[in-house]
């Protein structure tokens, strides 16, 4: 009986840094650039379709992480999603959280390394 104890408390420490790991995956799919124009793109560099929840680390952003509307995009292998007057609304850091469709983010305080929750949700049931 002892060694099952100590089997599954194996097995928990091990799918606990396989979860961290996987977010931290997630969250290098999407990169950020901005174009010439001004305006920064969200691209999803990986095979899966993402839910991405993001913001912009400036009070004159209209997706300021300040605001409690937060941007949200869903971007299929490829994809990539506008972020509109970047530059003209004062640029900054941008900040994201990453969940595999049809998961999303959920109680995400928006920051560098910022920890949240991937649940399936249920938008037109």
């Amino acid at each position: 009986m002892r060694i099952r104890i100590e089997g599954v408390l194996c097995i928990v420490l091990l799918l606990g840094p396989s979860a961290s790991s996987t977010a931290t995956e997630l969250s290098e799919c999407v990169t950020l650039s901005v174009n010439p124009s001004g305006d920064a793109v969200l691209t999803n560099g990986c095979g899966s379709v993402l839910n991405i929840t993001y913001c912009v680390d400036n009070a004159r952003s209209d997706k300021s992480c300040s605001n409690t509307a937060l941007g949200v995009t869903t971007l299929s292998a490829g994809g990539s999603d506008l972020i509109a007057a970047y530059i003209d609304g004062g640029a900054g850091p941008v900040y994201w959280a990453v969940c595999v469709y049809p998961e999303a983010v959920l109680d995400w305080k928006p920051g560098a390394a910022a920890a949240y929750v991937c649940k399936k949700t249920c938008v037109m049931c």
